[in-house]
């Protein structure tokens, strides 16, 4: 089923009804849906509940006609889909800032709705997939455990701020590293972990493996402990990760829908929340490339 091609019909049918009292059902009657399934996947591949999409295009709409004509706002308000001018009144300036009187006498530059729909499809159009990843999430609480491996600082201000992960891998493979790591606790298994986030944004990255001490540690080698704390685990690919639509899914709507949120969370200056418990990613010996299967470990709370 080409869910993309059906979000796209679905627009085009909103954006042809608009001005009438369209609902959830008649958008998914026409593409042959049942209302619950196009709710998911328009919402997954847009961002927009279809309840949301809506009544924003109905505003978008209803600003367009206040710029360029001199129409009545109740003329406007029953043309644009809207039961009462009361009604119109109350979204649109939740939506401008402004009443409808008030924005035609500022007459202010707007934004299109949708911005770029392309774009904006294009972007998410691996989301059906990725949210089968999210819908077979398990979890596991893990006991405090130790690792042993190499290390950098990150930092998330600047664009070079993550270059030095790359680098780290490079040294972990051509070294042949997890070869000399003694008392591994599981075989061939290595954590790619994002650890120790501070108020500025900057963290710590370790490539290690689970060991059992961190007693005769490799010259060269750092060892780490870290606290017994609950894991959301996601059977994915290191694509799903990089694009960096995972964890756009996993801070704006997994952790929400789930009612869950972050261990011992840290809020940056520039406003992003994360744990202090490690993130990581496991990849097994048969990893080759971005699209091989990896393990998704984040930290979660109840």
């Amino acid at each position: 089923m080409d869910y993309l091609d059906i979000v796209k019909k679905s627009i085009a049918f909103i954006h042809c009804q608009y001005s009438e009292p369209i609902t959830v059902s008649d958008v998914a009657n026409h593409v042959y849906l049942s209302s619950s399934h196009l709710s998911t996947v328009f919402r997954t591949l847009t961002s927009y509940t279809m309840k949301d999409y809506i009544l924003r295009y109905r505003l978008y709409q209803t600003a367009l006609v206040l710029k360029g004509t001199k129409k009545r706002i109740i003329e406007i308000t029953y043309e644009n889909g809207f039961c009462s001018q009361q009604a119109l009144t109350k979204s649109f300036s939740q939506c401008y800032g402004i009443s409808p009187a008030k924005f035609r006498q500022l007459n202010p530059e707007i934004k299109p709705f949708p911005p770029n729909l392309e774009n904006l499809l294009t972007e998410r159009g691996m989301s059906m997939e990725l949210k089968k990843v999210f819908e077979k999430v398990h979890f596991v609480k893990k006991d405090s455990f130790l690792v042993i491996g190499i290390e950098t600082d990150i930092n998330y201000h600047t664009s070079e701020g993550t270059h030095s992960i790359s680098d780290l891998y490079k040294q972990w493979g051509n070294e042949n590293l997890i070869e000399k790591i003694p008392n591994q606790v599981h075989d061939h298994l290595c954590y790619g972990m994002t650890h120790s986030e501070t108020e500025n944004d900057t963290a710590k990255y370790i490539v290690a493996v689970e060991v059992s001490t961190l007693e005769n540690i490799p010259t060269g080698l750092i060892g780490r402990r870290f606290d017994a704390v609950e894991y959301a685990v996601f059977d994915c690919t290191l694509e799903d990760e990089t694009s960096g639509n995972f964890f756009q899914y996993f801070f704006k709507t997994f952790l929400k829908e789930n009612n869950l949120s972050l261990p011992d969370a840290v809020i940056t200056k520039n406003g992003n929340t994360y744990s202090r418990y490690p993130l990581f990613e496991v990849y097994d010996k048969h990893f080759k490339n971005e699209t091989d299967p990896i393990q998704i470990y984040a930290p979660i709370l109840r």
